[in-house]
């Protein structure tokens, strides 16, 4: 899944009471960390959506993340 389409997805969710999401989707290759957050949190606003609404965080890649509470 792209950063884009993960933004949108998020974006789509929100609508249905989404409070919190983890970006999983990293790759040694072409995504890290920083990116995939600043693309979906660019994409939260151009949906017209405060970055602040949502508790967003990204998994890390090599070691374990944080636990959430659902």
């Amino acid at each position: 899944m792209s950063n884009e389409l993960a933004g949108k997805t998020i974006s789509f969710l929100l609508k249905s009471g989404l409070k919190k999401a983890m970006l999983g989707h990293l790759s040694k290759e072409s995504n890290f960390p920083e990116l995939a957050y600043k693309t979906v949190v660019e994409e939260l606003i151009a949906n017209n959506y405060n970055e602040n609404a949502l508790s967003l965080s990204v998994a890390g890649r090599d070691t374990h993340s944080k636990f959430v509470t659902i």
